[in-house]
């Protein structure tokens, strides 16, 4: 587990969840649990695994 946002002490683990849930944008991550809504430093990180969650689910849909 890693931190990712600071600020409110939210985890790698949590954004994966919230993106898994629907979360797509730093935005609706910030919905669903806080990361990215304070000082804005880990908008890059959460950018990142919001993108590698959409791959992965492309290539899922591609592949049905």
């Amino acid at each position: 587990m890693a931190l990712i946002c600071l600020c409110h002490g939210v985890s790698d683990r949590s954004i994966r969840s919230a993106v898994a849930a629907g979360a797509d944008s730093i935005d609706e991550v910030g919905l669903a649990c806080k990361a990215g809504t304070s000082c804005e430093g880990c908008h890059q990180a959460i950018d990142e695994l919001v993108g590698e969650h959409l791959v992965v689910r492309s290539a899922s849909h591609a592949a049905a």
